[in-house]
């Protein structure tokens, strides 16, 4: 009762005109960190006066981007680094305040739907098959190749709202999904791609465990909508006589620390490009998280 009162009392005080005191007070709302979220989000319902509402805005932001940056900390410092719960942390890049069920429950059903069809019988390419049918004909997922680099395209809940996406989020997705089933699928941070390395089990992850190569943006639709599948040596083959030469490890599977690190500098990049200099600053803070990690 007693925080709840000086809460209350600090929020008041926002709208003070001498800006020596409103330093003060927001320091001292800061330093309270996440537990003032709910009531300056409701004196922001009744409030009417212009700066009195500036000034609220700015601290809600500069506390949910710290309490993101703790979040994105904890992450990184968890066994799992779970892919869901990155896709749920990107996700409040653009929106703090956005639903956590807006992706888990989509995200749940579709799993749900690939889990009643597999089963251990049966082949990793037949597996694949199933996935494929699944996520690109039942949930009609599908690249979004007018404008892939566009902003929305890098957010999970664009996909699950469109159906389209760019290699990142449909990459992401599929990923999730697959190691949902322990399919011993990893990422592969190309920089002009995101795909998918299969290896003989979820223990091993060298090159030289890599049985093929699957890129979920690039789909064939004949006789059925399915992932391109390729070799390392079609791979190699494929950016040689694009002129680009390989090294190991573009083509080596990679940790969901360096697929996290590798889409939060595209979202980055994409933010620069919309001169929003607020969510850029805030990405580079995050990324700063990974530079020894």
């Amino acid at each position: 009762m007693e925080t709840t009162s000086k809460i209350s009392a600090l929020i008041k005080l926002i709208d003070d005109p001498d800006e020596q005191v409103f330093w003060q007070i927001k320091n001292e709302i800061l330093s309270m960190g996440s537990i003032v979220i709910p009531s300056l989000e409701s004196a922001l319902i009744s409030a009417s006066d212009g700066n009195f509402i500036e000034r609220v805005n700015e601290i809600l932001s500069e506390i949910q981007n710290e309490s993101l940056y703790q979040n994105f900390e904890n992450w990184l410092k968890s066994e799992e680094q779970d892919l869901l719960e990155l896709m749920i942390l990107v996700e409040q890049i653009r929106d703090f305040n956005f639903s956590r069920q807006s992706i888990i429950e989509p995200v749940a059903q579709i799993k749900m739907d690939i889990w009643l069809e597999l089963n251990e019988n049966q082949t990793i390419l037949e597996q694949i098959k199933i996935v494929d049918r699944i996520f690109y004909t039942k949930h009609n997922f599908e690249a979004d190749e007018r404008e892939p680099y566009e902003l929305p395209n890098y957010f999970i809940s664009n996909l699950l709202k469109n159906k389209k996406g760019n290699d990142t989020t449909l990459g992401l997705l599929y990923l999730y999904l697959v190691r949902s089933q322990n399919i011993s699928f990893w990422g592969v941070k190309l920089l002009s791609n995101f795909i998918l390395a299969y290896t003989n089990s979820l223990e091993n992850k060298t090159i030289d465990d890599v049985l093929f190569y699957l890129n979920p943006y690039k789909v064939h639709e004949v006789p059925y909508k399915n992932a391109a599948k390729f070799s390392r040596p079609n791979l190699q083959d494929f950016f040689a006589n694009a002129g680009v030469e390989l090294n190991i490890a573009d083509i080596t599977p990679c940790s969901n620390v360096d697929i996290a690190r590798r889409w939060l500098w595209f979202i980055q990049q994409a933010y620069i490009r919309k001169n929003n200099e607020e969510k850029t600053d805030l990405l580079n803070k995050l990324l700063k998280l990974f530079v020894h990690v």
